[in-house]
């Protein structure tokens, strides 16, 4: 119950919110396929890896940026291709690396696709969210999807486009989630106390993750659009909104962090994701989708609300 639930919210938060898969796509049965195998099995392994290692916050950081790298760098491919996934060129590319894009992919998938997911499963599932869910033949079940997802991925980029990665770009990404995953190894857990101090309402917690949320995403417009000063600045600026918004997560967390702030601030992220994949979907003027989307964004809202009513007030 708990594995398909994280499943589900994996791919509702990290894909269908955002926009990355609509509706419309539901007639490609290899990109729906792909999105379902990847996010679905791939947040599962990252939660299950961190459990059994007893990893804190900023190893589960770490595996979400190694995730973001196999799908980025290695299957789709988007970090290195000069015109990303559909053809646009993409601004902000040196040395053959789109560095602007590879910072707002990253941290994307490092929130919305990890951290918020198995931050409201754990909230949903207090008294399991502390130990592993899968039993041995289960993790290899969940690797084989996960490696079956990213097959298809890199499919999907081979089949769109004629951009093909080097050996040398394919060595360089695999060494670094190499790093990043022995990284991630040693953030231990460790019981640290807390400082009771006074903490911001829910609502306004709620409104701090909208507005990262909506920054991040202006961020994406800007990958796509450009702007007249050096992409250096811009690749600046959203590495100091992260560590901004990290710093104010981290800070909360100190002070009593409760699982009702924890989902307000979330429910504030998820919802600038809606927002701008209505902008998407809008902009493409596909009647469907942008009715899908207001559907989903209604029930996010919805399921907020619910799940507020379900999570301890402590």
């Amino acid at each position: 119950m708990k594995q398909r639930t994280q499943k589900r919210g994996n791919e509702l938060l990290g894909e269908v919110v955002g926009a990355a898969l609509r509706l419309s796509y539901f007639v490609e049965p290899l990109r729906v396929v792909s999105i379902l195998c990847f996010y679905g099995a791939g947040v599962v392994l990252v939660r299950e890896i961190a459990q059994r290692l007893r990893l804190n916050g900023w190893g589960i950081v770490l595996l979400g940026l190694a995730f973001a790298l196999i799908e980025e760098g290695l299957a789709l491919q988007t970090i290195f291709n000069p015109q990303g996934m559909d053809g646009g060129t993409m601004y902000g590319r040196a040395a053959g690396v789109n560095w602007f894009w590879a910072v707002l992919v990253c941290g994307y998938h490092v929130v919305w696709s990890v951290l918020i997911p198995i931050g409201v499963v754990h909230v949903l599932f207090p008294r399991e969210s502390g130990s592993p869910w899968l039993s041995r033949r289960k993790l290899l079940v969940f690797v084989g999807v996960f490696a079956l997802g990213t097959a298809l991925f890199t499919l999907i980029s081979l089949l769109r486009s004629d951009f093909r990665l080097s050996v040398v770009e394919i060595g360089a990404v695999l060494a670094i989630v190499g790093l990043l995953t022995w990284a991630a190894s040693r953030c231990r857990a460790r019981e640290t106390p807390r400082v009771p101090q006074r903490l911001p309402g829910t609502m306004r917690a709620g409104w701090t993750g909208l507005g990262f949320g909506l920054v991040w995403f202006a961020f994406h417009l800007m990958a796509f659009i450009g702007g007249g000063i050096s992409f250096v600045w811009w690749v600046l600026a959203a590495v100091l909104v992260a560590i901004a918004a990290a710093a104010i997560v981290a800070r909360w967390m100190r002070h009593g962090w409760t699982a009702r702030h924890q989902l307000a601030a979330s429910f504030g992220a998820v919802l600038a994701a809606g927002l701008f994949g209505l902008l998407l979907v809008s902009l493409a003027e596909n009647k469907v989708d942008v009715v899908f989307q207001v559907i989903v964004i209604g029930g996010i809202a919805a399921g907020y609300v619910w799940a507020r009513r379900r999570a301890s007030p402590t």
